[in-house]
């Protein structure tokens, strides 16, 4: 089976999975969903390929009734990410220090000056 057989059987399972509940509360709540999975049927609810038309505004699963607004399910998918923690701080580069000036072999370091001068007032 190739990944994309796959990733299109998943999506598949995930809405047919997401049929079985009625709302976005439903899915939070449900103990044999691990986060990830419940992450999988809501973003799969939200897709729109079950937006109502001319309301896209509302999803709703074939089969179903009830139709659900987006804002519902995009709050439930920010609960699970206010589960997860706040992200990790992101570490900055040290700032560069002074760049090291290299003597020639044989430059005195008065060399060196007079050269930096002239650079900065040609």
């Amino acid at each position: 089976m190739t990944t994309s057989a796959m990733s299109m059987n998943e999506i598949h399972a995930n809405s047919l999975l997401a049929s079985t509940f009625t709302h976005p509360r439903e899915v939070l709540a449900n103990p044999f969903l691990d986060t990830l999975q419940k992450r999988c049927v809501l973003a799969a609810w939200a897709s729109d390929a079950f937006t109502v038309e001319g309301k896209p505004w509302l999803r709703q699963i074939p089969g179903s009734n009830e139709t659900v607004r987006i804002g519902d399910i995009l709050a439930a998918l920010r609960s699970l990410d206010e589960d997860d923690g706040p992200p990790p701080k992101m570490l900055r580069m040290p700032l560069p220090g002074a760049p090291i000036r290299v003597r020639a072999v044989g430059q005195t370091a008065q060399e060196i000056r007079r050269r930096r001068l002239a650079d900065i007032h040609p």
